[in-house]
């Protein structure tokens, strides 16, 4: 039978940060500094769950479907901070070229009449080198999907985080949701911290966290599927606006 491999991709530092479940145990775990080089190191997959989001704003139109499922995840997760405004996709490409935040913020301004914050400015260039990724092939783009660490864990948990992934108890709150579908998290955890020693990364805590969240994730998803919302609108180049997450039941009621 063949082994179903998934992995979990958090933008973390500067770098991508997969770890990788293979037949539903901890794999391995990657950190590269650029999209492309992560998904040739991550063969065969059969899903990507990744914290950049996939179908980007526009226009007046795209701005108000991507607006529509940042607010379901709002809602879904209770934190609404956790989920920042999405920038244009000129303002994207922009900053993965490189460009200064003045530069970026202004050509917001002119696509979407939106100013963009410091922290959306800060994951523009990720989301952006993303975005020109998965328009190369259809193939890829059907396997690349966008979550959100804060929705995973709000699904397969079944009730709303109530404490800060910053702060102990909310540690201890995203082990007790993971505690129901590994056998030992912190095992895993301690696995995936110790493969980072040697890699000299800044990534956090929290990264590694939050991609365990979308591994785990990912690899109920292989089976039971649900999506926010259920029937996803797509952008103007064709990338479905939805974000994947497992629950026992679907997190918005029809």
């Amino acid at each position: 039978m063949t082994q179903q491999k998934v992995a979990g991709v958090d933008w973390a530092s500067g770098e991508w940060l997969a770890i990788v479940f293979e037949d539903g145990c901890y794999s391995e775990c990657i950190l590269k500094n650029d999209f492309e080089s992560l998904w040739r190191s991550t063969s065969n997959l059969d899903q990507m769950l990744i914290d950049v989001p996939i179908g980007l704003p526009d226009s007046e139109g795209t701005l108000t479907d991507r607006e529509e499922l940042d607010s379901l995840a709002r809602s879904v997760t209770g934190r609404p901070s956790s989920v920042f405004p999405v920038p244009s996709r000129e303002a994207c490409n922009l900053a993965n070229s490189g460009g200064a935040y003045e530069t970026v913020n202004e050509t917001n301004q002119d696509v979407l009449e939106k100013g963009l914050s410091r922290q959306s400015y800060h994951i523009a260039s990720g989301i952006g080198e993303v975005d020109a990724f998965l328009r190369t092939s259809d193939s890829i783009s059907n396997i690349v999907i966008e979550s959100h660490p804060e929705v995973c864990f709000r699904g397969l948990r079944g009730e709303q985080l109530q404490h800060s992934k910053h702060t102990a108890a909310g540690v201890g709150e995203r082990f007790e949701a993971l505690n129901e579908y590994l056998n030992t998290p912190g095992d895993v955890f301690q696995s995936v911290c110790e493969d980072l020693i040697e890699s000299k990364s800044d990534a956090t805590a929290d990264d590694a966290i939050d991609a365990l969240g979308l591994a785990v994730t990912a690899w109920k998803t292989q089976k039971e599927p649900h999506f926010l919302p259920e029937t996803p609108n797509c952008d103007s180049k064709g990338l479905p606006m939805r974000m994947a997450y497992w629950s026992e039941g679907p997190l918005v009621q029809p």
